[in-house]
């Protein structure tokens, strides 16, 4: 019964996930779909381009109490590492692949920070200081990867749980996939016509191809 009530705890942070504050404000306020505009990203990063840093830091804010929120309620509970680590991999489950939009949706990094600042803070003020550079070289998504490399080996060499290493790498994993999808939306054509480039681009660059 109690692995019963873990697995709906489960289902619960996945679809707490799909609540996507940048989608929503987009279509309330200019009736856009962020899927097929801009980066084609449902993050706060394309959602800045339409409505301005404020309604962009909202969401990226949203997005973190979300993670906040399914981590330390596990806790609370008195659940394992392994629960609490699937928890949280399950919330940036649901921001990334929200069932109701195609299973097409954020990018997870402010889930990904809060998630690895609760559960490994010491990697996750490493998360934070390769972010804030990234933001000041203007090579954000270079460094955002380089960082979800890095974390894990730091996380093993310093010795950590093995459940929160495996949160580290499945961070990781579902970086990797969501920017391998990138934003079928916007970069349909160029991918029919250049796989190599437009997955190059998108896994490295988290972006479509020029």
């Amino acid at each position: 019964m109690k692995a019963a009530s873990k697995l709906i705890y489960m289902i619960f942070a996945y679809l707490l996930g799909t609540v996507n504050l940048s989608y929503i404000l987009a279509r309330k306020e200019l009736g856009l779909d962020l899927r097929r505009s801009g980066s084609g990203n449902l993050g706060a990063s394309n959602l800045a381009v339409h409505l301005g840093k404020g309604k962009a830091a909202m969401a990226f804010f949203a997005d973190c109490a979300e993670e906040a929120a399914a981590l330390l309620v596990a806790r609370a509970l008195g659940w394992s590492e392994a629960w609490q680590a699937a928890a949280g991999l399950a919330v940036i489950a649901g921001h990334n692949w929200p069932f109701y939009l195609r299973f097409q949706g954020g990018r997870g990094m402010a889930m990904a920070l809060t998630g690895t600042l609760i559960l490994l803070p010491y990697e996750g003020l490493v998360l934070v200081g390769f972010l804030t550079l990234g933001v000041f070289s203007r090579h954000t998504a270079e460094m955002n990867l380089l960082a979800l490399f890095l974390v894990p080996v730091l996380a093993w060499r310093w010795g950590r749980p093995a459940a929160f290493i495996a949160f580290t790498l499945g961070v990781l994993a579902f970086a990797l996939l969501r920017r391998a999808q990138g934003s079928p939306e916007v970069g349909k054509k160029k991918l029919r016509e250049d796989p190599r480039k437009v997955l190059w681009s998108r896994i490295i660059y988290d972006r479509e191809a020029d």
